[in-house]
């Protein structure tokens, strides 16, 4: 498989069952779950020190672009997981086989679900050794027109498991960001009531300050 936990494996297969939506000139389209491993969007890209990574359409792009008002501009925006190439062609079959079903498999004595199996099954096998590293990958390309001129921004990062503390790279990510956001709450930094937004409502520059202090850096390019 290529792959061990670094987060919760039963929402790993959930969200291998999830639609995907996204923008291809300028129209909405949604790929089912079941289809998820299986389009004609997936694809590979080359990430910097760790080579061809494969991509896969998962989850709406297209609300984020409706968050920040700018939906009926763009031309195509997508979201997709980034997994070792082989990803789709481990789980393409395993799913025409409804091995993530959340249908009791009838005959068994209980009321158990493949998906409730994979689970059970997988969970204790695909754990980190304490010497082993976990990855966390994003890459977000942004490109179009400002000013009149063609712009295009490529932000890249990577975060790995700190084997000090022994805390995972996904842990890091995420727990880094979340507590950054509680300081700027509890300060007054972040003066909105209410639900806010990561995407609205957060000040970016010193955002990404902090998370800079904490170890964790973005590489930035920006072409014209």
């Amino acid at each position: 498989m290529n792959y061990k936990i670094n987060w919760n494996w039963d929402m790993v297969l959930k969200s291998s069952k999830r639609e995907a939506v996204f923008i291809r000139n300028g129209k909405k389209v949604t790929i089912s779950g079941d289809d998820q491993h299986d389009n004609e969007f997936i694809h590979e890209i080359d990430f910097p020190g760790l080579g061809r990574l494969e991509a896969l359409p998962n989850g709406n792009a297209v609300f984020f672009t409706d968050l920040l008002g700018v939906t009926k501009t763009i031309k195509e925006t997508g979201r997709y997981s980034l997994r070792w190439p082989g990803w789709c062609a481990f789980w393409r079959p395993l799913k025409k086989f409804h091995f993530l079903s959340d249908q009791p498999v009838v005959g068994l004595p209980g009321e158990i679900t493949p998906h409730q199996f994979m689970v059970k099954f997988l969970e204790p096998q695909l754990q980190y050794k304490e010497d082993e590293k976990d990855l966390a990958v994003m890459v977000n390309v942004f490109a179009g027109l400002k000013d009149g001129k063609k712009k295009k921004i490529v932000v890249n990062l990577l975060i790995e498991r700190d084997l000090k503390t022994g805390l995972m790279a996904m842990s890091l990510g995420v727990g880094y960001t979340a507590s950054i956001v509680a300081c700027m709450i509890a300060s007054g930094e972040i003066k909105g009531k209410g639900v806010l937004s990561p995407a609205t409502d957060i000040p970016y520059d010193s955002f990404m300050k902090q998370l800079s202090q904490r170890g964790i850096a973005l590489d930035e390019k920006i072409e014209f």
